[in-house]
């Protein structure tokens, strides 16, 4: 779409790109999600890490805007299988993901045009026998690979004898003793300045917006504001709770004579109004489910023009993702 080479889709605009460019610059993802999303200008030097962050938390919101409803529907067959398969928490949906990646693969000819019909496209349909044998999908990615290259790079002072060089390094790193007093700390735990809370080690809770949204078991969605003990191991969580929440979309797709439909709200994706109704509440660290990350639905669509002024949002409206790792 971005270079025109799905002649079924046409090519993205340059306006267009600005303005969707602009929306994932200007949307700030949770403090957990280290690298921010850059300009589509950029995209050939995305990391993996990149995409995984477009996919899970912002690719929904843009390209409902931006592509045809046939094309879009046929994205959330991808978008919801593979989200499906990224938790143990969906595991109950993951005979589900099957049929819809199936189905993805089936139709992707006829979206994208069977040229494109790769052998990357084809292994999605073997992905449900690696989940049942290996779990979810983080349990066998590349992405911790992808971060250590940093790491290697960093080894190589010279051109010359790149190999030695990083195992003469990776051999000193290993023969460095921990301090056989250092413990790991125990989570949860307030932050020093005691304005936000370590529910895990990559888990965090703050009053500030990106990083202040959760869901509990009980399906209820709480804005954080501060944290304050209970007990000598357990936490008591003060925030907002919204009362009204809504699918952010529902899947239906014909499969046969027979109908294949799953709505965000299975995935624990939900749309709220800012104003909506809503009362202080404080409940227990151990009601945790996830902790959501939070987008400013646009005010205007992204794929009409113009763009200047920038890309303005709707106070009001926010959709919610999970952030998949903290899932319990």
């Amino acid at each position: 779409m971005l270079d025109g080479k799905f002649a079924t889709l046409g090519r993205w605009s340059d306006p267009q790109k600005e303005a969707v460019s602009k929306f994932m610059e200007n949307t700030r993802l949770p403090s957990e999600v280290h690298r921010p999303m850059r300009h589509l200008n950029e995209v050939r030097n995305w990391k993996g890490t990149e995409y995984r962050s477009f996919l899970h938390y912002i690719s929904v919101v843009v390209l409902k805007d931006c592509v045809n409803e046939q094309a879009y529907n046929h994205f959330l067959l991808y978008f919801c299988g593979v989200t499906c398969f990224a938790s143990t928490a969906h595991q109950r949906h993951w005979p589900l993901a099957k049929k819809l990646l199936e189905k993805f693969v089936k139709e992707f000819g006829t979206i994208y045009g069977r040229y494109h019909l790769t052998s990357n496209v084809h292994n999605l349909q073997h992905v449900y026998g690696e989940v049942l044998k290996f779990g979810q999908l983080e349990n066998f990615s590349a992405y911790c690979f992808e971060n250590h290259l940093q790491f290697i790079k960093r080894c190589i002072k010279s051109g010359t004898k790149c190999v030695e060089q990083v195992a003469a390094r990776v051999q000193a790193r290993d023969s460095i003793q921990t301090a056989a007093s250092y413990s790991a700390p125990n989570y949860p735990m307030l932050m020093v300045n005691r304005v936000g809370l370590y529910v895990t080690a990559d888990f965090t809770l703050l009053p500030e917006f990106r990083d202040q949204w959760f869901l509990t078991h009980q399906g209820s969605v709480i804005k954080f504001l501060e944290a304050k003990k209970s007990s000598l191991s357990s936490f008591i969580l003060i925030g907002i709770q919204i009362d009204h929440k809504t699918e952010l979309f529902e899947g239906k797709w014909a499969d046969g004579n027979s109908q294949i439909e799953l709505s965000s709200a299975d995935l624990f994706i939900y749309k709220i109004k800012e104003n909506a109704p809503s009362r202080r509440v404080e409940v227990p660290c151990e009601s945790i489910k996830c902790k959501l990350s939070a987008i400013y639905l646009p005010k205007r669509s992204l794929s009409r023009p113009p763009i200047d002024p920038p890309v303005t949002i709707a106070l009001d409206t926010i959709a919610l993702f999970p952030l998949l790792h903290t899932l319990r």
